[in-house]
């Protein structure tokens, strides 16, 4: 390879002293981004942790350039994705409401503690083929107390959780979600998402009541911040028998506007 005559005076030349100095930046930010490999996005909290008497010891060249790799890292560490940052309450809280020792409403041999939990089962199932984080208040045959379900709603981004309606009149029917009035669009997309399934009518407002207007009055799981969908009457003979026959699918409907909420909060 044959150099050009004036090589020793190429330091000279615009475009040598451009290509020298892009490459040094290139270099600079290749040394930045394997530091914040190196020390992920604490190199600036490591460097203003070394004392001054070590940093004295440095050549004066080093400790200026070691700062001003030190204000690069600490804009991409900036930039970088913390999900501590954004994935805050990026969770989903669903449970069954009664619990083992409390059966809820009972017809015959069927007690509501038992089918809510069949419906969060299902729904968790739902939600991790989705790969959606959730919590619930317990898994399989396991249905712990209110208490347990009141602080896990505390800190997710959606909490819901599933009750079965009673009453003395065999011929009431129908599905709603009781909840707070910022949730009411929430709570009529849950309502007629089992109601579809199910075949049944929307209670209150298409399917959504406001506590206030609930005939249980202040209840803890909903000023928590969650949601408790009432998935029909387990008194009405011909509503048990579709939730029997058909609350997978139901489940399924649920975990859907489950998923199609997290999506819209990311």
């Amino acid at each position: 390879m044959k150099l050009i005559d004036n090589w020793k005076q190429a330091w000279k030349l615009k475009s040598v002293q451009v290509g020298a100095l892009s490459a040094f930046f290139y270099a600079l930010m290749y040394a930045a981004f394997e530091l914040l490999w190196l020390f992920g996005s604490n190199f600036p909290q490591f460097w203003a942790a070394v004392p001054q008497e070590i940093k004295e010891l440095l050549p004066h060249s080093w400790v200026l350039w070691l700062g001003f790799l030190n204000n690069i890292l600490s804009v991409i560490s900036r930039l970088k994705y913390q999900p501590e940052l954004h994935d805050v309450n990026q969770f989903v809280t669903i449970t069954a409401g009664h619990s083992n020792s409390d059966p809820g409403a009972v017809n015959g041999k069927y007690k509501e503690a038992e089918l809510v939990r069949q419906f969060r089962n299902a729904v968790a199932h739902y939600l991790a083929a989705a790969g959606l984080t959730y919590k619930t208040d317990g898994a399989g045959t396991i249905n712990l107390p209110l208490t347990n379900a009141i602080a896990l709603a505390k800190g997710a981004s959606i909490a819901i959780e599933f009750h079965m309606n009673a009453s003395t009149n065999s011929q009431a029917n129908g599905i709603e979600t009781i909840a707070l009035p910022k949730d009411k669009i929430l709570a009529q997309k849950l309502s007629k998402a089992v109601a579809d399934v199910f075949g049944s009518r929307l209670r209150g407002q298409n399917g959504w009541i406001d506590q206030s207007e609930s005939a249980r009055g202040r209840l803890g799981f909903i000023n928590a911040g969650g949601l408790i969908v009432e998935l029909g009457f387990i008194s009405n003979a011909t509503e048990l028998a579709t939730f029997h026959s058909k609350y997978w699918s139901a489940a399924k409907a649920v975990a859907q506007v489950i998923i199609e909420h997290e999506k819209a909060l990311t």
